[in-house]
């Protein structure tokens, strides 16, 4: 495109996603705005394992040098029972072999920082709260609370699970509790060689219920992130003891590190989140407007795969318009 024709694109989202996305289609000559409705931009305070597709995405964006800053390479991992009997050793070392790559965690915030440095902070709009949209043979216009529209050439929605973009384009659907909680922290202990995953029903004597989960995994600045898993009924509510208490109790006995990994976690670094998904759609667009991330395909959180394939929508998405 020549510069007195650049396209515009809205983004509405400015988060993983919405700012990975920003940043690929300004590589293929978009000018970008992204409109986000928080008043100040805030990236969840937890660890996120970064896969070989994630990866490899923002290589191409030339962010290699940057995540290997903020990030720590896992090598190596083991899955076990809540014992601590090992049942599966893993190795990631295939994965550079066949992919030129290995998995990477990175603080959320911190990647998110990153993002958008990369992208622009002058071109995120705060505060703009999108509400619906409309859209023609010439363009597509972002309609914001305040009665004002943005528009462009093309839009898309990052808006997350509960995305106001979907909703338009597809109906309102209610997104699907997976049946179970979600705890996150980052302790302040050196993660070097504590990765692991383990997994049971827990406990001296067993619990009652499908099982719990606990994965740990280094970080860089000698902090560990950790995951904690509880199968329970929707919507319960904290314990009065409060979260890192709660985590403790449920995992007390479980082996170590993860007692030791849970104590050494403040009580405002744990987050807990009840885990939902979407069912699948059969196309995330429809005439200039298309959907990524958690708002073309909300998933459970396992292995970081919503992060990451949101940032691999945004590389295929530029990839389309490549060229045009």
């Amino acid at each position: 495109m020549e510069a007195d024709e650049r396209a515009r694109a809205i983004i509405i989202g400015g988060g993983i996603g919405g700012l990975t996305a920003g940043i690929a289609l300004q590589r293929v000559g978009f000018e970008v705005v992204v409109l986000e409705r928080a008043k100040e931009l805030q990236e969840v305070g937890s660890g996120l394992p970064l896969w070989t597709n994630a990866l490899r995405a923002l290589q191409k964006l030339g962010l290699g040098d940057e995540l290997e800053k903020i990030g720590v390479s896992v090598t190596a991992g083991s899955i076990s029972t809540w014992r601590g009997d090992v049942l599966v050793d893993l190795s990631t070392e295939e994965l550079l072999k066949r992919l030129g790559t290995i998995s990477t965690v990175v603080h959320r915030a911190e990647l998110h920082a990153t993002l958008l440095k990369a992208f622009g902070a002058e071109k995120v709009r705060l505060g703009a709260t999108c509400v619906g949209f409309t859209q023609d043979s010439a363009c597509v216009c972002a309609r914001l609370e305040d009665g004002e529209e943005v528009c462009g050439d093309v839009l898309i929605g990052a808006d997350g699970i509960h995305s106001v973009v979907r909703a338009q384009l597809f109906g309102v659907q209610k997104p699907r509790y997976a049946g179970y909680t979600c705890w996150r922290g980052v302790a302040d202990i050196d993660g070097t060689g504590l990765e692991t995953w383990a997994w049971g029903h827990g406990g001296k004597g067993g619990r009652e219920g499908k099982g719990y989960q606990f994965g740990i995994t280094p970080m860089t600045n000698e902090r560990a992130y950790w995951f904690a898993q509880l199968y329970t009924p929707e919507g319960m509510s904290d314990k009065a003891c409060g979260r890192k208490n709660e985590v403790l109790e449920l995992f007390h006995d479980w082996h170590d590190p993860i007692p030791r990994v849970i104590q050494a976690t403040k009580e405002e670094h744990i987050l807990r989140n009840d885990v939902y998904e979407h069912k699948h759609l059969r196309h995330w667009s429809r005439g200039r407007v298309a959907l990524l991330g958690d708002a073309a395909h909300a998933m459970t959180p396992n292995l970081g795969q919503g992060a990451c394939q949101a940032i691999e929508d945004a590389i295929v998405l530029a990839g389309c318009f490549e060229g045009g």
